[in-house]
């Protein structure tokens, strides 16, 4: 019994410890996601209002699909404050 509950106790640990992994997504994806216009977008990035985009070789950028995320639940978060 002693060893189903430390067992239990690790896993819980472990569970809590666990880094959610990174995922980089290109623009496509992150346009067919929150549903904007590419245009719309950049300038919500320069506007400081959405994620800037990372650079992963010399003409490609991608998204942290984490950051996307934490900012399409943001945009609920405000519409949900504001009814």
């Amino acid at each position: 019994m002693k060893n189903d509950n430390t067992n239990q106790q690790r896993k819980a640990i472990y569970e809590q410890n666990e880094v959610t992994p990174r995922r980089l997504i290109r623009l496509p994806e992150v346009l067919k996601r929150v549903g904007l216009s590419r245009a719309r977008m950049y300038g919500l990035i320069n506007a400081g209002r959405f994620p800037k985009q990372v650079r992963i070789g010399l003409r490609s950028v991608a998204f942290i699909e984490s950051e996307i995320e934490a900012w399409m639940d943001s945009v609920i978060a405000a519409r949900n404050e504001s009814h």
